[in-house]
């Protein structure tokens, strides 16, 4: 089950609103719609008083998942509810955006330099993926006995060797990074690495970051959707919580470091041309 609560601002200045407000503060509206095993309830505050009446919002939400769906300018602190966040979905997205786009490339393996950052093993899935793009692939983690069994499978499978290690400086000089964790601190980049992630960079980073996904809604869950709820956000809810895993394959059509859309086409051209500068 799934509970999103989404918040409208209807509040003035003006005095008939404010006057109007007294007596009527809010109006909450709620659609439960189902498919099949899922079952989505979507609640609506519309506020006509600049303030929250939580309390009023509560009987609502009970008796579904502990989280709620809601955009981030929603506000949960102070409250019982929690936003729903799981970037393991995103992670997806990452690995089906990239492993397209190279599919698309079509640069030769030993011209490409990948490297993999994943700290705790959270999604060994991606360096598999990668295998068929590059002959020099790195995976930097903390658990280099996991990886390093990993690499020995992944030898055997396709005959490419994978270097493994727990030093940062052995992300340098790639041109691509793709990390199951955000960026929180200055990693050794080259300025022309393009970095894929599933979170925002919490901190500067002197290449480009890319972390938002862009996706289309499947036709038969888009009755389920609740508006105001993005489409990728909305589909790791479906995946997360209603195990919907046939949403593992859903390929993004652009992509953004927060600043600038990309396609696949256009970061490709980069990587391109910056093959052809070195």
């Amino acid at each position: 089950m799934i509970a999103a609560l989404t918040i409208e601002d209807h509040s003035s200045s003006s005095l008939w609103s404010k006057i109007k407000a007294l007596f009527y503060p809010y109006e909450i509206t709620a659609r439960l719609r189902k498919q099949n095993k899922i079952t989505v309830l979507h609640v609506k505050y519309s506020d006509y008083r600049g303030k929250i009446y939580w309390k009023k919002l509560y009987p609502y939400l009970s008796g579904y998942h502990q989280y709620v769906l809601c955009p981030k300018s929603i506000d949960l602190s102070g409250t019982s509810l929690r936003r729903f966040e799981d970037h393991e979905y995103n992670l997806l997205l990452m690995r089906n955006f990239v492993t397209d786009m190279l599919q698309k490339a079509d640069i030769p393996p030993q011209n490409l330099r990948i490297a993999y950052y994943d700290p705790m093993a959270a999604c060994p899935s991606v360096a598999e993926a990668l295998i068929d793009y590059t002959s020099r692939l790195t995976v930097v983690t903390d658990m280099p006995k996991f990886y390093e069994n990993e690499a020995e499978r992944l030898l055997k499978l396709f005959g490419v060797p994978i270097t493994v290690s727990n030093s940062l400086d052995a992300l340098s000089n790639n041109d691509i990074l793709l990390t199951s964790v955000p960026v929180t601190s200055p990693l050794p980049l080259s300025a022309h690495t393009i970095v894929f992630s599933a979170e925002p960079p919490r901190t500067a980073v002197r290449s480009t970051v890319i972390y938002d996904y862009f996706v289309s809604v499947p036709y038969k869950y888009q009755r389920l959707q609740p508006q105001d709820i993005g489409n990728a956000y909305f589909l790791s809810a479906l995946y997360s919580l209603c195990r919907v895993r046939e949403l593992e394959k859903i390929l993004p059509v652009k992509c953004s470091d927060g600043q600038a859309l990309f396609t696949a086409e256009r970061l490709i051209q980069r990587l391109q041309s910056f093959r052809q500068s070195a």
